[in-house]
């Protein structure tokens, strides 16, 4: 069969992560995405997507752990600068 050949963007992070792992299994990169795009188009795998539930201030819920982490700092006197007379005094710090 006739190979094409295909280009993939990942962030640097992922990719020597994975990387690491192909060659603790003896395997490339390519291989191991060769074997995954085999499966996935063989049905043997599937990817689903999940949907995140949003209030309705459109926070999720890591939106709501960060807020309540802030409002914590905020109330500690934590993580706080300002207040800022106005945008350009905001840059200066």
């Amino acid at each position: 069969m006739a190979k094409d050949q295909t280009t993939l963007s990942i962030d640097k992070t992922t990719k020597l992560k994975a990387e690491q792992m192909a060659k603790k299994m003896h395997l490339s990169l390519s291989g191991v995405a060769r074997i995954l795009l085999n499966d996935f188009a063989d049905g043997k795998i599937q990817i689903a997507t999940v949907m995140v539930p949003r209030d309705e201030n459109d926070f999720g819920p890591k939106d709501k752990i960060e807020l309540d982490m802030a409002l914590q700092d905020a109330t500690h006197g934590k993580n706080l600068d300002g207040p800022f007379e106005s945008a350009e005094d905001f840059k200066k710090r």
